[in-house]
């Protein structure tokens, strides 16, 4: 590894489902990862050939040829001697029993013990799949960060919270505020009250997602856990207007202060429309639903 060089020694061996372990073949010196895979590859194929041939696998040496991409014969290992294989004495033998919860000094139960082991982190991203819907890139995220986790499955306790929203509010924007701040998701400041209460405030459109983040960003700098996310909101002034009639009363002043912008518009150059919203979201200083304001001022440019 000093030199930069690679040196790796596999062994191959094949078997029916039920039947005993096959004869092991031993392939020295393969200097390269793609070797590697090459090399058991062929080694795979080859024995396959020979047992289906009705042939027989030697326990032998092989080294591996990268140029003609084969193993050959280096030397046979006739008894396991050979490997330098040697009893541990201080390893009893192992019995186990692979039907009942019955243990005892000399046997393991293997049942009993596949009781007591916790879930494993295939099975909950499984669970967590079928439960709540996610991506199985989530699921994996989720599994890897407990803490996260945790955080998560507070979050989406009330039901009517989308488990994918939470889930990406969490990873995109909580951990981003985190890694900005040099903190763990262990260490995260934000109670799981707060974060309920900050996500119902945007996933109901009482703010947008600019407003999400930064009140998200002052919690964890300022870190109080009897702070309200809805009291940050109405002092920093983030609400997002979604009042029908003060939408209308906006779009309206958009189209009597662009003339030329809605005559063109009018006329057929329909990608003008993105530049009266691009005013509409200036002169409201994004605080607004776009969603709502883009449908009523495609409304009022009709009339």
């Amino acid at each position: 590894m000093e030199q930069g060089a690679l040196r790796v020694d596999a062994n191959v061996s094949l078997h029916r489902t039920g039947e005993p372990l096959g004869t092991r073949t031993e392939i020295k010196n393969i200097g390269s990862v793609r070797g590697v895979a090459s090399a058991i590859r062929y080694e795979i194929d080859r024995q396959r050939a020979l047992l289906q041939d009705g042939g027989v696998v030697s326990q032998e040496t092989r080294s591996w040829d990268a140029v003609e991409k084969v193993t050959v014969p280096m030397r046979d290992k006739e008894v396991v001697q050979d490997y330098r294989f040697m009893p541990e004495p201080n390893l009893p033998p192992l019995r186990v029993n692979l039907k009942t919860k019955e243990d005892s000094k000399d046997v393991i139960s293997v049942p009993l013990i596949r009781d007591t082991i916790p879930e494993l982190p295939e099975e909950s991203r499984k669970r967590i799949i079928e439960k709540y819907r996610v991506r199985p890139e989530i699921a994996i995220q989720l599994v890897n960060e407990p803490a996260l986790w945790e955080l998560f499955q507070g979050v989406t306790q009330d039901k009517s919270r989308d488990p994918t929203k939470v889930a990406n509010l969490l990873m995109n924007d909580l951990l981003t505020v985190l890694n900005k701040n040099k903190l763990e998701v262990t260490e995260c400041p934000v109670t799981t009250t707060q974060l309920c209460e900050l996500t119902d405030l945007l996933l109901t459109k009482k703010i947008n997602l600019d407003a999400f983040k930064q009140i998200l960003n002052e919690l964890v700098e300022n870190p109080d856990s009897e702070r309200s996310p809805a009291r940050l909101v109405a002092d920093k002034g983030l609400s997002l207007v979604t009042d029908d009639d003060e939408i209308t009363q906006r779009c309206n002043e958009v189209i009597e202060e662009n003339p030329k912008l809605v005559q063109q518009y009018k006329n057929g150059k329909v990608k003008v429309f993105k530049a009266l919203l691009g005013i509409l979201t200036k002169n409201t200083q994004g605080k607004i639903d776009m969603a709502q304001a883009s449908e009523k001022l495609k409304e009022l440019l009709k009339k």
